[in-house]
Formats: structure tokens, sequence, C-alpha cells
């Protein structure tokens, strides 16, 4: 971490100073950093992914994002650092496919496209804060590094519901799914079944909760996690 930390301020020192270096500034702005983002994962084949924060605002609008790009064949590793991350937005993220979504300790952001360059956060421009894109060969390998760093300390996000032992693992990703407002069809789509089987799991997620609504079965789940979490400090 402290090795990527110096070759990104680096990179970032030579942009903002105009000195030649393998790097671009990608985005300049909240608004032109996301746009940016959301034309070039088009062109992406690889991305493993560092998010040191998250909110459920935030996913509101990132998870159908990266959903799209992966059912269009982006092969993306995504890991959000645990203590970073709202309780709400890790209920979100356990819903997610446990093959793409892992908690870990990651504390600095980046994204590695095509193993091929580097999303970092860069210099503040006239105010702006932006992204650049590295290719910077020493910059690369430190990030290569911490990723590897990173990885050792991952798991599913779907983890964080492995506390409700009588729901079944696709009964406890539907219950989360259900907190994020998807419809039986998107949910549906979502774990590749029928609407059908999605809506006897709904009525088999709200009967063991004793939850007469979709309202009540997420303070059922968050009461049932939370003493799950007291219990393990006691």
């Amino acid at each position: 971490m402290t090795r990527l930390q110096l070759e990104r301020s680096r990179v970032a020192d030579a942009l903002a100073h105009h000195r030649r270096v393998a790097a671009r500034v990608f985005g300049r702005g909240t608004r032109e950093i996301n746009e940016n983002m959301a034309r070039a994962a088009g062109t992406w084949r690889t991305l493993e992914s560092v998010r040191h924060s998250g909110t459920v605002q935030q996913l509101t609008t990132s998870l159908p994002n990266n959903a799209y790009f992966v059912e269009a064949g982006l092969q993306m590793v995504s890991v959000w650092n645990y203590s970073g991350v709202d309780p709400d937005a890790r209920l979100m993220l356990s819903g997610e496919d446990p093959a793409v979504y892992f908690f870990g300790f990651a504390p600095v952001q980046m994204k590695i496209t095509d193993g091929t360059s580097v999303l970092l956060d860069g210099p503040t421009i006239q105010g702006k804060v932006t992204v650049m894109e590295v290719r910077d060969t020493a910059c690369l390998s430190a990030a290569r590094s911490y990723w590897d760093a990173v990885i050792a300390t991952t798991y599913p996000c779907e983890a964080e519901t492995a506390a409700l032992v009588d729901l079944s693992p696709r009964q406890r990703r539907i219950v989360t799914l259900m907190l994020t407002s998807s419809s039986d069809d998107q949910i549906a789509r979502k774990l590749g079944v029928s609407v059908r089987t999605v809506r006897a799991d709904i009525a088999a997620v709200l009967d063991l909760l004793d939850a007469p609504t979709r309202f009540v079965a997420g303070l059922r789940l968050r009461e049932r996690l939370g003493m799950a979490v007291a219990g393990q400090t006691t």
C-alpha cells in the first residue's frame, strides 16, 4: 500500500507540473469522471476494482451499471474495504454475485483495467478532483502488488448474512435484493431463476422472518443480524 501511494504521488505530481510521464488525466470533477468511466467500461475486457468506501446511494447507481457490463462480457472482481462501507450498503452487497463482490482490507481506491493501466486519484486541478489513467511501469507494478495483498484478505460479500442459517444461500440473496427495491423480474434475472421461484422464495422468507411485508422483512433482517453481531462480541 505504501509503495502504491508513493508511486501515485510521483505520477500525480508529474501530471500537475506537466512533466513527461506515462499517464493522463482521465476526468475532472465527479460528473466528468463518472461519464468517462461509463464510456470506457464498454471497452474493457477485465476490471480489478478496489473501493475504499461505499454508501447505499452510490450502490444504487453503480450496481446496475456493473451488472450491465458484466452481462456484456466484462470480467470483473470488485473488492470493498469493509470498514469503509456503510452497514446498509454491506447488506446490499451481500445480495450480489459472490464470485464478483468481496469484502477485505482495501484502504486505497484503484481500478486495474485489462492488466495494462490503473485508474487512481490524480492531482487537484483548478480546484477539481481528478482521476488519472496510469501506464507508468513502476506505478502499475505497485498497483499489482497492492492488488495481490488485498486479495489475500478477501471473502465474499454474501458472508455478511451467513448468520441467517435458517435461510438458504439463495434466500439470503433474495431477502437482501428485496431491500434494494428490486422487482421480482429483476431478482429472477439476477439469480438466473424463474419469477415463480423468486415469489415462492419470497413467501418462504417472509414466513421465516415472521414478516407480513417486505418492509417488515427488512426490519427483521437487520434485527437478526444485529443480534448475531452482538453475540460474537460477548
